[in-house]
């Protein structure tokens, strides 16, 4: 079994993603990438630059959806697209960097307008945190 992953998930007018990772800091990265993936439509992107991150939050679940809103508005209001993540947990919240390609909003192809509440969902196992989260498209 990989470290991480992501599938998409048919849901009803929107987009639902299930991610998940050895630990929830590979889990949140592989969100990010599973986000600009179908943005660009998996076009090809450089980890050349990189962007501080911190935010804070009231539990897994809305770090995650705060997380995703965050790569999105860095996408469609800087053009910097995210392709990975260097997360630290702290107290609810998250700091850390992404790493992507900036000035490369020419290579944004669909649109999402946000990571949603609906049906989310974040569970943890002894080897894997899973999650499932509507992309509002």
């Amino acid at each position: 079994m990989s470290e991480a992953g992501h599938r998409y998930i048919e849901h009803t007018a929107d987009l639902a993603l299930e991610v998940w990772g050895a630990n929830e800091p590979i889990m949140l990265a592989e969100a990010c990438r599973a986000v600009i993936e179908v943005l660009t439509e998996a076009a090809p992107l450089a980890g050349t630059h990189e962007h501080p991150i911190s935010l804070d939050a009231i539990d897994r679940g809305d770090r995650l959806v705060r997380l995703l809103n965050e790569v999105l508005y860095l996408a469609l209001v800087n053009g910097f697209l995210t392709i990975d993540a260097k997360l630290a947990l702290h107290d609810g919240g998250l700091s850390g960097k992404l790493v992507g390609e900036a000035h490369a909003a020419d290579k944004i192809r669909t649109e999402i307008k946000a990571a949603t509440y609906h049906d989310l969902q974040v569970t943890q196992t002894p080897t894997r945190m899973t999650a499932r989260v509507v992309l509002d498209v």
